[in-house]
């Protein structure tokens, strides 16, 4: 109910900040927000005064991804590069090939990203401190698949989101070993975020769907529903099976989704739809809170969630704060 309420009183944002060029990609730590732009600058604003500090260009295209790191910032562009940075000032840049639709990922241990690239739907796992690839995966019949849109790494496994729809499941601890796949969508799996043992995901055929991710050892899990993958479990040396399968379907007023964020504390997700607005739902029960009309129609291009701050970026040049309790 308070959520509801407090829902009804975000009409408006707290702030909106205009940019002289389209933003596509954002991150927030601390009071500077990073943001990039379609052409390839970085810049760095102070949240506090709403003015811009530093900008420099980063990429010969736009820039896809943003992250601030302990010692630097990670940054990925439509070319291909990935970078690390320091000051304004490029450490070390690395070609990985993924010039399509795919962000990276950083891996939980913050010691390696994962990003899509252009070759036969394969995935790179990158270590930040060399930018060098160590792993790669590529999902069994990968002519199907098509590329891959998005990426994420959770409690040692790797979840690809495909153009064909499938989201695919693999064991980085055993030989990047896929261990699951389910079709979820007819069409690309546009966005998905993982919390816990679900995986939410969203497509432009107007749906957001929520997976279940059940682990199970041999004895007990159905060997057609997981396709007979077997990998070891680290902590019991038991056999394990992964079985992957959607348990709720829940219809969107609009055509897709931009971007999908589960908040920080697991208390409810937000979903960019292509229309400009952000629809929340509480993430226990799938349930409708509500829907503000964050930017234009179609033109979100990114949406970062840090604690009850929300922060989103869209093609018509605005970055919009919004708090939610």
């Amino acid at each position: 109910f308070f959520i509801q309420s407090n829902l009804r009183n975000m009409t408006r944002p707290d702030y909106i900040l205009r940019n002289d060029h389209v933003t596509t990609a954002i991150h927030k730590h601390k009071s500077s927000l990073m943001t990039g732009t379609e052409e390839g600058y970085v810049q760095i604003f102070d949240t506090e005064i709403m003015r811009p500090q530093s900008s420099w260009l980063a990429h010969k295209a736009q820039v896809m991804k943003l992250y601030y790191l302990d010692d630097g910032i990670l940054s990925q562009g439509r070319e291909g590069a990935i970078s690390l940075w320091k000051n304004g000032i490029c450490l070390k840049s690395a070609q990985t090939y993924s010039t399509g639709f795919c962000r990276f990922a950083l891996a939980e241990n913050m010691r390696h990203c994962y990003v899509g690239i252009d070759e036969k739907s394969k995935v790179s796992q990158i270590e930040i401190s060399t930018l060098s690839v160590t792993k790669t995966f590529q999902p069994a019949d990968h002519k199907k698949k098509g590329m891959c849109w998005n990426v994420a790494q959770h409690n040692n496994y790797v979840f690809l989101g495909y153009e064909s729809g499938h989201l695919v499941v693999f064991d980085e601890r055993n030989l990047a070993k896929q261990v699951s796949e389910v079709k979820v969508h007819d069409e690309i799996i546009s966005s998905f975020d993982v919390e816990g043992d679900h995986v939410i995901t969203s497509s432009p055929d107007s749906t957001i769907k929520i997976v279940n991710i059940t682990k199970g050892t041999v004895s007990d899990v159905n060997s057609e529903s997981c396709n007979d993958s077997l990998v070891t479990d680290d902590q019991t040396a038991i056999p394990v099976t992964i079985t992957a399968n959607v348990s709720k379907i829940i219809p969107l007023k609009c055509k897709g989704c931009s971007s999908i964020k589960v908040r920080p504390d697991g208390k409810l997700f937000v979903a960019a739809g292509w229309d400009g607005g952000l629809r929340f739902y509480s993430w226990s029960k799938a349930k409708f809170l509500g829907l503000i009309e964050a930017h234009s129609p179609d033109t979100i291009t990114d949406l970062h969630l840090h604690d009850n701050n929300i922060i989103c970026s869209g093609r018509d040049k605005k970055i919009s704060f919004w708090t939610m309790y």
